[in-house]
């Protein structure tokens, strides 16, 4: 087992300006840690578009350390948040990952994109470091996980099928796949494919473009040529924001919808909420939990009442909140606030048998009078498989007067006995 040592030095921050135009606190240089202090480290993208979905990360993780900081830490154990940004690439997130735990001691680290997460689970398990990720829903996860990674969000599979599920549910009959060439947009694309097909439905285009294109007309125009019904969009915030742009002004009639990550405001924002009204998007988010309120005290604790209830609403909130409550809970179910505290303990604080508890306060009370819990997460059940994999409840989004809206939910036991039976 790790032995938690003093750790020092400067805290790297990084001032994230969400998609709401709020910058959030705790910016700036904190002061060095003292005796007795866990590192919890955030490793996800802190700047340029695709911190829309790290910026959450990194601010939650805030909240809830800084809550947690207040009621005496994990078992006397004062915490402290050290953040690096990923960039959104493995290189830069491998070596984000690796500072975090070699120089600055971190035991559990929160945020990691795909890339970076594939390319750290060795390492987590070697070093006895956690690691946890909200949106990485890459199917390749499931041959190589190991007890010190966890994510809160279902397999790419799972995302396919939940949009499938919607659009066939709409009376959407023909559809074009417009994907970027990128692990996580390839795969989604690919089982929702595979999926509405076997719902019935018919993909009539399939069209690939980079990041970076000069323009992306061209591949707008072979997507919208046969006139599908609707176009599935997936990809980074980065060329979506052109494609569609370039869409709009080209006068092509038809509608759209968006991967999960494309579920932000940002984009109506850059484009123009009124060329996207009745457009759809995905995102996790738990069929009327109480967690969800719990969330989001803790965050209006810490920011204010607009800003948190800002951060809040983000499509990727209630997966990095019930990472990082996840992972403390397992630390103080094992009495110490060590990476292996969370891996004996994970399953022990989210497997069903204990007593449900629905917010961080009621789940820390109830074990420290050596109680079993099962937390039940913002967004779902929280229930991790044989590969610490949590499957959400899925909420659907429309563009409805300019804003997403949650309009449909589908929870991930639904989800997961349509998966089987479509096998």
């Amino acid at each position: 087992m790790k032995v938690l040592r003093t750790t020092a030095g400067k805290v790297s921050v990084a001032c994230v300006v969400m998609a709401t135009g709020a910058v959030l606190t705790g910016c700036g240089d904190g002061g060095g840690a003292s005796s007795g202090t866990t590192v919890i480290g955030v490793a996800a993208p802190l700047s340029g578009e695709a911190a829309v979905f790290g910026g959450p990360v990194d601010s939650i993780t805030r909240a809830v350390v800084n809550h947690v900081n207040k009621r005496g830490g994990i078992n006397g154990t004062t915490l402290e948040v050290v953040s690096e940004d990923e960039k959104f690439n493995a290189e830069d997130g491998v070596r984000a990952v690796t500072k975090l735990i070699n120089k600055d001691d971190a035991q559990f680290i929160v945020g990691p994109t795909s890339s970076t997460f594939m390319a750290t689970l060795s390492q987590a398990e070697r070093s006895e470091v956690a690691i946890a990720s909200p949106y990485s829903g890459i199917v390749e996860y499931d041959d190589q996980a190991n007890p010190y990674t966890f994510r809160t969000v279902g397999p790419d599979t799972f995302d396919g099928l939940a949009v499938a599920k919607n659009l066939w549910d709409n009376g959407i009959k023909t559809l074009s796949i417009l994907y970027e060439n990128s692990d996580s947009a390839r795969s989604t694309s690919s089982w929702l494919e595979d999926y509405y097909t076997k719902l019935g439905g018919k993909v009539v285009a399939k069209v690939a473009f980079n990041g970076g294109q000069s323009s992306y007309l061209p591949e707008v125009r072979s997507a919208f040529e046969p006139q599908p019904d609707m176009v599935f969009l997936a990809g980074s915030v980065e060329p979506a924001v052109p494609i569609v742009r370039e869409w709009a002004r080209s006068g092509l009639p038809g509608k759209w919808a968006f991967i999960a990550e494309l579920t932000f405001p940002v984009l109506l924002d850059e484009v123009g909420a009124q060329y996207l009204e009745g457009a759809y998007g995905q995102s996790a988010v738990a069929a009327d939990s109480p967690s969800v309120a719990g969330m989001r005290d803790v965050l209006v604790e810490e920011y204010g009442v607009e800003q948190g209830a800002a951060i809040a609403q983000q499509p990727t909130a209630a997966m990095a909140y019930d990472a990082i409550v996840s992972g403390l809970l397992a630390m103080a179910a094992g009495g110490e606030a060590t990476g292996t505290a969370i891996a004996e303990n994970l399953h022990n604080v989210t497997d069903s048998g204990g007593t449900p508890v629905f917010s961080l306060d009621e789940g820390l009370d109830l074990l420290a009078r050596d109680e079993t819990i099962d937390y039940q997460g913002a967004s779902g059940p929280v229930n991790f498989n044989s590969t610490n994999t949590a499957v959400p409840d899925y909420g659907i989004y429309q563009v409805v007067d300019g804003k997403w809206e949650v309009v449909k939910r589908y929870t991930g036991t639904e989800i997961n006995d349509l998966a089987e039976e479509l096998q």
